[in-house]
């Protein structure tokens, strides 16, 4: 698959925005803009952005950190989870693998109920704790997520997990 460059970037993303309104404007105000309207609105929006960033320092940083997924450290099994919200349902999924890449379990499933993405992140985390102990991995664990308000109190928390026979909820 080809890396699309800055400018190509810039004009799908207003092109995306501009359609996820026009999806909100149907839903919540009932108006919906034909198709070529949309693209035009976008057209003009993305010439405006980039007039704007040569006339005024760029509004997005020129200097790109890339972020990669990384092996754990040796003696580490790394558990990554996510969860999804639908309309009627929450889904999450679970993986581990240990400091070589191999894959050591994982799972997920869906609940039929929406929840709040923090709530459902929170239950992901919950399935992966409840995973390792029944797959019996001991020692050093590094779990990992892509939600920063879990990860925040997370780091803020001074709760040894270890410590707990029963699983607690952390939100």
């Amino acid at each position: 698959m080809r890396v699309l460059d800055k400018k190509a970037m810039a004009d799908l993303m207003v092109l995306l925005w501009n359609c996820w309104n026009n999806r909100n404007n149907f839903i919540f105000r009932g108006k919906e803009e034909e198709a070529t309207i949309i693209w035009e609105r976008a057209r003009t929006l993305s010439g405006d952005f980039r007039i704007c960033n040569m006339l005024k320092a760029p509004l997005l940083s020129s200097n790109s950190e890339v972020k990669k997924w990384k092996k754990s450290p040796k003696g580490f099994v790394k558990v990554n989870f996510d969860a999804t919200v639908g309309i009627n349902s929450t889904g999450y999924g679970i993986i581990m693998s240990d400091n070589d890449c191999f894959v050591l379990g994982g799972g997920g499933g869906f609940i039929a109920r929406r929840m709040s993405v923090h709530e459902a992140e929170c239950v992901a985390l919950e399935k992966s704790k409840q995973l390792a102990i029944q797959l019996n991995i001991l020692g050093d664990v590094i779990f990992e997520t892509d939600h920063a308000r879990l990860v925040n109190k997370w780091r803020n928390s001074a709760t040894d997990w270890h410590a707990h026979q029963k699983l607690h909820s952390c939100c």
